[in-house]
């Protein structure tokens, strides 16, 4: 019977265990040439298969918090990240006007706001450390 109970907590034990520590706090601040980049959209893609991705806006001051599947931060890991500005930035008011293909250049790089480009790449830790993200406009690849 001991025995019986001992291969019990056993099997159990994995479903106490969650992967990696659980999501831990991304926050940070991206710039542009120097600057602080305002209502931009900051995104990270897991570098594992069918991994979690997330993102965020910055605020005037560059920052970002990232929140992603109703929780706050990411899973640790290796993440792709892009930054992408949309030409006329981002708005509270409703939308009455029609979008058309000026209205969504994007004003970065892609080098840095197309997934399949990005240079830029970080780990989430936890150790609460704020990911910085250093732009320059005239870098082309």
């Amino acid at each position: 019977m001991r025995w019986a109970w001992l291969l019990i907590a056993i099997a159990l034990l994995p479903m106490g265990c969650g992967s990696k520590g659980g999501h831990k706090p991304v926050q940070g601040t991206v710039t542009l040439d120097g600057q602080p980049l305002d209502g931009a959209s900051v995104h990270f893609y897991s570098d594992e298969k069918g991994g979690p991705s997330a993102g965020a806006l910055t605020d005037s001051s560059g920052k970002f918090v990232i929140v992603g599947q109703d929780k706050k931060g990411l899973p640790p890991g290796r993440y792709k990240v892009t930054v992408s500005k949309i030409k006329g930035g981002v708005t509270d008011e409703p939308v009455v006007a029609a979008v058309t293909d000026a209205d969504t250049k994007n004003d970065l790089p892609a080098i840095y706001s197309d997934p399949s480009k990005t240079i830029l790449s970080f780990s989430v830790t936890g150790d609460g450390t704020p990911i910085e993200i250093k732009l320059d406009s005239k870098r082309k690849n």
